[in-house]
């Protein structure tokens, strides 16, 4: 991890990689007030079954099991150990934009599988599988679809973290796949009523835990996204972090009047890697005092 830094580290005791904290990512679904939330929505999907009733609460499912599962991600992302609270963190948007989203992959999906070769069709199935992870971290995060579906925000951020993220997305499509086939097995063995809730809550625990191993790799990944996180619990221990490092650096060398300096460290590091809103602000207000209105 030459190149990091300290920062990068500091990030790792803080809270470390998922793939060495597995007991941990696997008791995080069912810890503090996810564990409400999976019993509220498992006995919600109970009364599926329910007539007209039934209807309202799948919609309100539809709705509410992303939702949680992006604060998730997010929370995840800031370093925040505790889960999120329900509906406190995202707004609906970013939500709708989601359930969107998946919408226009599957008719694409269903489009290729009617009118074009096979493999056209498992093309696509595989591209999605790729990328739907980072359009879920773009709108837990910004909330900005117009981000999430960019090719050139794909590209960067699998070039930033390489190979770890492949293997986030491998065990992430595995996890669902293996969780969610459990699911419907125990609706279908279990006595009805019954076997909605369990098959719910061992769904929503996958889907949990993927949101959170998502949420952990943008968090380790930090300095490499240029992401100020504003977690963890003990938000002090970030002041440590490259970006921060970098601010401190650059207001010195402002304040003792060395303003080229300033430009130039600032500009290598622009060069090298994404950074914070608060240093691209930095950069554009040295640009304007420079006068290069083309940069």
């Amino acid at each position: 991890m030459k190149g990091r830094g300290e920062a990068y580290r500091r990030g790792l005791e803080d809270l470390p990689p998922w793939w060495r904290d597995l007991p941990a990512v696997a008791r995080y679904p069912f810890e503090g007030s996810n564990g409400v939330v999976i019993g509220a929505l498992s006995v919600l999907a109970s009364m599926q079954v329910l007539p007209v009733i039934g209807l309202f609460v799948s919609l309100f499912l539809l709705l509410a099991v992303p939702k949680h599962a992006l604060e998730v991600l997010r929370d995840s992302a800031h370093g925040h150990r505790k889960p999120p609270r329900f509906g406190m963190d995202l707004g609906d948007r970013a939500v709708f934009a989601f359930l969107v989203l998946l919408l226009v992959f599957a008719v694409v999906h269903l489009a290729l599988q009617s009118f074009a070769p096979p493999a056209a069709a498992t093309a696509w199935r595989l591209l999605m599988a790729l990328v739907l992870p980072l359009v879920a971290m773009s709108l837990a995060i910004d909330e900005q679809m117009r981000r999430a579906i960019n090719p050139v925000f794909w590209v960067e951020v699998l070039l930033r973290i390489g190979l770890p993220y492949l293997g986030a997305v491998a065990m992430v499509w595995t996890g669902l796949a293996l969780g969610l086939s459990g699911a419907g097995w125990l609706d279908r063995m279990l006595p009805p009523v019954f076997g909605a809730m369990v098959s719910m809550a061992l769904a929503l625990w996958v889907l949990f835990m993927a949101a959170h191993v998502c949420g952990r790799l943008v968090f380790q990944y930090r300095d490499a996204l240029g992401f100020s996180p504003e977690g963890p619990e003990e938000p002090e221990r970030l002041r440590l972090s490259r970006d921060h490092r970098l601010e401190d650096e650059i207001d010195a060398l402002l304040a003792a009047g060395r303003q080229d300096e300033a430009f130039a460290a600032l500009d290598a590091e622009l060069r090298e890697r994404a950074v914070s809103a608060t240093l691209h602000r930095q950069y554009r207000t040295l640009l304007r005092r420079r006068g290069d209105r083309a940069a």
